[in-house]
Order: C-alpha cells, then sequence, then structure tokens
C-alpha cells in the first residue's frame, strides 16, 4: 500500500514517487522514462487517482487514447498528445487498451526548479506551472521531431552510457523547449498575452499560496501594488470573473478535491480549508455547487 501524504491540503490522497511505488529519498536527481504499456498493463491500464509531490510528469501519447483525470475533471484524448503534470497535481489516466502507445517521462522538481534552469527556461508560466493537455496533429511538422526526441530521450535512459544525465537534461531541455514554442505561439496570438493576462497569472499565483487564509480583495491588492478595480479589471477581462468569484471557485475546487478523492467528514474539510463554522462551509458550498457537501459526494459515488 502507499502511504499517505499528511499535510495540511492532501490528506488521504494517494502519494507516489512513480505509481505504485514509494518516493524514495535516495535519489535526488531522479530521472525515469518507461513506455506506458509498460506500467499501464500491470493495472488494467488504468492508473488510478494520485500525485508526485516532488516530480514533474511529462506523458506522450503517440498512438491510441486516453481518459485523463485531473484536480477532479475528466477529459478524453485521441493521439497524438502531451500531458504535463507538475508536482503536486492530482491526476489519474484510463488509457485505450487495444492499439496505445507513448512515453512518460519522469524527473524530480529540483530539475525544473533549478536556478539556472528557471532563468534559461523561457516557458516556465506557459509549460510548468499548471498541468496542461496538448493536442497534436499527424500534419503538425513538430509531431514527428516530438516523436524523434522522446525516442532520443528513451535510447539515452536504456543505454546507461557516460555523460548520460547530462544527455537527458539537455535533450529534456530541448523537448520542453519546442513545447514550450508551441504554447507561446498560440499564446502571443491571443489576447490572453496582454497586461491584464500577466496580471491575472500573478494573482493566480498568490491566490494559490493563501486561499485557505482567506484573504481580503483588498489584501491581494496590495501584495500586487495595485487597487482592488485594478485587480478585478484584470479578471474580468481574462475570465469574466471578479476577484471574490476566483477565491471562491479556489475553495470549492479543494473541497470537491477532498470530497471526491477522501472519506474527510466534511466539518475536517471545513476547518481544513479554513472556516470556522462547518455549518457554514456546508451553506457555502450549496450556494455555489447547488449541493451541500454530502450530497455532492453521494452523487460522484453512484
Amino acid at each position: 500500500m502507499s502511504k499517505k501524504n499528511r499535510r495540511k491540503g492532501e490528506a488521504l490522497i494517494s502519494t507516489y514517487a512513480l505509481y505504485s511505488e514509494e518516493p524514495s529519498r535516495e535519489d535526488p536527481e531522479f530521472i525515469h522514462i518507461e513506455d506506458i504499456r509498460t506500467r499501464a498493463e500491470l493495472f488494467d491500464w488504468t492508473i488510478n487517482i494520485h500525485t508526485h509531490p516532488k516530480m514533474f510528469q511529462l506523458i506522450y501519447v503517440r498512438k491510441g487514447g486516453v481518459r485523463i483525470h485531473i484536480d477532479g475533471l475528466e477529459q478524453e484524448e485521441v493521439a497524438p498528445c502531451l500531458i504535463t503534470i507538475p508536482p503536486g497535481v492530482v491526476h489519474g489516466f484510463q488509457f485505450y487498451k487495444e492499439n496505445t502507445e507513448g512515453s512518460v517521462v519522469t524527473v524530480s522538481q529540483l530539475l525544473v526548479q533549478d536556478e539556472q534552469f528557471q532563468h534559461r527556461f523561457p516557458f516556465k508560466e506557459e509549460l510548468l506551472s499548471k498541468a496542461l493537455v496538448i493536442q497534436l496533429t499527424e500534419n503538425d511538422p513538430d509531431q514527428p521531431l516530438i516523436d524523434q526526441q522522446f525516442a532520443n530521450l528513451t535510447r539515452e535512459y536504456r543505454d546507461n552510457q557516460i555523460g548520460r544525465v547530462v544527455m537527458f537534461e539537455w535533450l529534456l531541455y530541448s523537448l520542453l523547449v519546442r513545447i514550450g514554442r508551441k504554447l507561446h505561439s498560440a499564446y502571443s496570438s491571443s489576447e490572453s498575452g496582454s497586461r491584464y493576462e500577466q496580471r491575472y497569472k500573478e494573482l493566480c499565483q498568490l491566490i494559490e499560496m493563501h486561499y485557505r487564509d482567506h484573504l481580503s480583495a483588498d489584501h491581494y491588492a496590495q501584495m500586487l501594488n495595485t487597487t482592488p478595480m485594478g485587480l478585478n479589471r484584470a479578471c474580468s477581462a481574462v475570465v469574466g470573473k471578479t476577484i471574490s468569484e476566483l477565491l471562491q471557485d479556489r475553495l470549492i475546487l479543494e473541497a470537491q478535491r477532498f470530497l471526491i478523492y477522501t472519506a474527510a467528514p466534511a466539518s475536517l474539510i471545513a476547518y481544513d480549508l479554513g472556516f470556522k463554522d462547518p455549518a457554514y462551509f456546508s451553506r457555502f458550498f450549496k450556494k455555489r455547487v447547488g449541493l451541500t457537501p454530502g450530497a455532492f459526494r453521494n452523487q460522484r459515488d453512484t
């Protein structure tokens, strides 16, 4: 059995280095690559919900397809596609049994958070800050190059030659840059490249750090050297919501994670999320979701 992550906000969600393997402290520069079939066949092609607190993953589905579960949301994708999973993101997969092929690259977060890497890598906001599903096409000129880079990574990993780690990191960096260019191109051609988008991203980063503290819009505005009106204007331009709605959305998302993935009672969830009164939490949840926490959990279980 896996251990459970007992830190605040992640209790009762399975935690692994690789799926079904306990985290190891022996290799802080941990790098691993394997084909999808090798691990998926062990579990009837279903990788249940779990998280890697200290690992970044890049999944390449070259053939076949997959149903993806990320933070309580589900979507189905056919190959070719790429999936990025930053450290700590709750995820799971149901791969098509018949013809799915591809690779899973797992690296320590120390590699992608390395100061030199962060300084040199131009797409950290687009590629490393959140989980992404990137659809490719067979006639995309980058697709054969991405396919070849995964093949090179696999060969370098298996050959175990002198300089293996350096070469692997170089190949990975090259692959991430190529993927980042694709994302940046799409980003730059849309309105999301505006100053509002940048301010919205900064706000989201702060919300992720402090949503359990129930800070006011004024507090977030002060941290970003702006005004609540300026933040609301940015939020409205990017996602059509107010700061208050974003804060409530984040609390609701975390509450739903707990209700879906754990057996924790609603009162414990309320306290973990910073609510002093479980009854108020239940009213808050029902107002936003339309169901009480208990009814929401029962509906997901049916």
